[in-house]
């Protein structure tokens, strides 16, 4: 009677749904107060990959596959953000830095960004941005704190003082 008893305890626990945990983002690297982070949460690698595909052209904000879009000010320094009790799996972050505040990561005719950006692990591609598997964080029972480095490909703009 008491292994049915601890079977059935058992089998009770495994059928209960997975935890729920946070997932805390630190950015650092931002070099100026001007503009927003523009910070995406993506539970897929399908949507995951159309937001790289079209944060120039949507932004993060307006991505429908996202599952989580925060901004927030640009400042110097660390920045960080926090997202309660995400179901048990794995998410994707990408994080830019809007510096001319018009919702879009800038790029350069030659498809290179020249604003601010970066990705969960801290997760660098080829050539090309870096797969979902590459930045994926797996989220399960508690949290999960990471730390993603934004990187500036292009010098900011820095505009002429007056003629003296």
């Amino acid at each position: 009677m008491w292994k049915l008893a601890a079977g059935l305890a058992f089998a009770s626990l495994a059928a209960l749904p997975a935890q729920a945990g946070d997932l805390k983002v630190t950015v650092t690297g931002v070099r100026s107060d001007d503009g927003a982070l523009m910070i995406g949460f993506y539970d897929s690698a399908a949507n995951f990959e159309d937001a790289i595909g079209t944060s120039a052209k949507v932004g993060l904000l307006n991505d429908k596959g996202r599952l989580v879009g925060v901004t927030m000010r640009a400042r110097t320094g660390p920045q960080g953000i926090a997202v309660s009790d995400l179901p048990a799996g794995r998410y994707g972050v990408i994080v830019f830095h809007d510096e001319n505040d018009n919702g879009l990561l800038d790029i350069s005719i030659l498809r290179i960004p020249i604003e601010g950006y970066g990705f969960s692990n801290n997760a660098i591609g080829f050539l090309r941005a870096p797969s979902f598997d590459k930045a994926a964080v797996t989220v399960g029972e508690g949290d999960v704190s990471i730390s993603i480095a934004l990187t500036y490909q292009v010098a900011p703009y820095v505009r002429p003082g007056p003629k003296k």
